[in-house]
């Protein structure tokens, strides 16, 4: 999944003019959080579209707890390799404008399971 996802976004990233990329590098194994790998840790509540392959949707809004929403990198399957602060600057951003236009004023599920 990991290795799909960082394709298209560097597809993505490729077709934008005046934006410099890095070519991502194949992994060279199986991810092995137990090694020193940096200090931006990520990981842990895996956003995603369906229940029974992440914990929280896209608002980070939790699958089966929905008064629980978690903003922060554990929304991230695994580290991108660089400085996540401001990806998790705009997902917290997504999720309370979720919280305060949606859930706010109909608490509830804001997607389907």
């Amino acid at each position: 999944m990991s290795a799909f996802l960082t394709d298209k976004a560097a597809a993505m990233g490729r077709r934008i003019r005046g934006v410099r990329t890095v070519e991502p590098a194949p992994g060279r194994g199986p991810y092995d959080a137990t090694v020193y790998q940096t200090t931006h840790l990520t990981g842990g509540a895996a956003t995603g579209a369906d229940p029974r392959t992440s914990a929280v949707n896209r608002f980070g809004q939790n699958w089966d707890v929905p008064n629980v929403f978690v903003c922060g990198s554990a929304l991230f399957p695994q580290n991108s390799a660089y400085n996540p602060t401001g990806t998790v600057g705009a997902m917290a951003y997504w999720a309370a404008e979720a919280i305060r236009d949606r859930y706010a004023r109909a608490p509830g599920p804001l997607l389907p399971a």
